[in-house]
């Protein structure tokens, strides 16, 4: 009984963010334990109580977007997207790993340098990606459209269908952690075009440009990641699917690269030299870490939810 009620707590709380949301979890959970001996079953208290969102609208829940866009639309979209995505970073880091000289693929430099344009700009590209991907989205969903209105019909049979609390997102951790990513890359940004950088390539033998531009598809992958994240009420197994595949082939160019290009050895500039050199150093270790961290973070997440919950 334990269970069903932390299900339906997950499923009420789900509506909510940070502190608001720990608040209505200790007030709704005080109000269904002192309400218990009223009722013969647990199921019938929850019943009761009603619809999770239901609820969450009488707690102030209000939606940033009240259109319901189509879920089959949005799967499609989400899924296709993910997989041009994916394919896209696939070839930006063999392009890149070659550069580095760390694949022998030699039979990959012709076809790289003919479409070099396109690898060496995944901002635009990616950008790209998501702008169609919306346009998609909305042409379609008007096209396949749903009703509007919500179904707040509860019973026992959708009660015992709520989904386990792991299911749930909480985003407040990772919506931190992507406003540290974003400042921090937003700094990098600044500094790699700045007339410093511009005299310290012209001083030194490190392929700094290059370095930067290579951690460029990586991060716009991390960004439209967190958005398509923050979008979900719940998640299911196909996004996290997807999401594992990008962040593992993220966590594991990197690698490939750090190993095979001896990064720490031949890549960074001499720490004693500059303070110019030092924050080169800086950022570009810096950029290495976050991307690692997040990655990481969310293989973790992803493969903590899947066993927790569908192999149940």
């Amino acid at each position: 009984m334990d269970e069903l009620i932390e299900k339906y707590l997950s499923a009420v709380c789900s509506y909510f963010r940070s502190k608001k949301k720990k608040t209505i979890y200790n007030e709704l959970k005080a109000n269904i334990e002192e309400s218990m001996d009223q009722y013969d079953s647990i199921e019938d208290l929850l019943i009761d109580y009603g619809h999770p969102r239901s609820l969450a609208l009488q707690y102030g829940y209000r939606p940033f977007i009240s259109h319901r866009f189509n879920p089959r639309i949005v799967n499609r979209i989400e899924k296709y997207l993910f997989i041009i995505s994916s394919i896209y970073l696939f070839a930006c880091s063999i392009f890149y790993l070659d550069q580095f000289n760390c694949l022998p693929l030699t039979q990959y430099r012709e076809i790289a340098t003919t479409h070099s344009w396109f690898l060496t700009h995944p901002i635009i590209i990616i950008s790209l990606l998501s702008i169609i991907s919306l346009i998609t989205l909305s042409i379609l969903d008007i096209r396949h459209s749903v009703p509007q209105e919500v179904d707040y019909h509860f019973d026992k049979k959708d009660l015992n269908k709520l989904p386990c609390s792991s299911l749930y997102p909480n985003h407040s951790g990772e919506m931190l952690y992507m406003f540290i990513f974003l400042l921090f890359f937003l700094l990098y940004g600044m500094f790699f075009t700045s007339d410093m950088i511009v005299q310290i390539q012209n001083e030194s033998y490190q392929m700094i440009h290059l370095m930067t531009n290579f951690f460029q598809p990586y991060i716009m992958i991390i960004i439209m990641d967190f958005f398509i994240d923050m979008t979900k009420h719940i998640y299911t197994r196909n996004y996290i699917r997807y999401s594992t595949i990008i962040n593992t082939f993220t966590f594991v160019a990197l690698t490939i690269f750090v190993v095979n290009s001896h990064f720490l050895d031949d890549y960074l500039l001499p720490f004693n030299y500059s303070f110019g050199y030092n924050l080169v150093n800086f950022f570009i270790l810096g950029a290495l870490i976050l991307i690692y961290i997040f990655s990481f973070y969310k293989l973790l997440r992803n493969t903590k939810t899947y066993f927790s919950s569908f192999r149940k």
